[in-house]
């Protein structure tokens, strides 16, 4: 685990039918994409058309780990990050009380696969 911050935050259409959400994340001078297109896909009903809805819960949960109750502050905020095979696969509270992982949290999902899939890793 590395402490982290939230340097952005995305939410984008992905092929004109569904929305995504993502964070990058700053670890060390190195920036990660956490969430995004690879992991959820929400659309009318989620991803497909009996999915629980992904967006509101991968939103949900980041505001709950940073102990915010709004999306506008979330920028700049400290998180714990699991780096697992040069990819962000969960953040948690600074104390380590609460983790979010996505792909653990969206087992069910449409485009979750068996590994993780959540890394952009771009130098900053």
């Amino acid at each position: 685990m590395e402490i982290g911050t939230i340097k952005s935050v995305h939410i984008y259409c992905h092929n004109g039918y569904y929305v995504t959400a993502a964070l990058t994340l700053n670890v060390k001078g190195v920036n990660f994409c956490f969430g995004g297109h690879q992991v959820f896909l929400s659309g009318m009903y989620g991803g497909q058309a009996d999915d629980f809805p992904y967006l509101g819960k991968f939103i949900f949960r980041c505001l709950q780990i940073c102990d915010l109750e709004d999306w506008e502050h979330i920028k700049s905020q400290k998180v714990l990050v699991d780096i697992v095979d040069n990819a962000a696969v969960g953040i948690g509270t600074l104390c380590g009380s609460d983790f979010f992982y996505p792909v653990k949290e969206f087992k069910n999902g449409n485009r979750i696969e068996s590994h993780y899939v959540l890394s952009s890793n771009i130098k900053s």
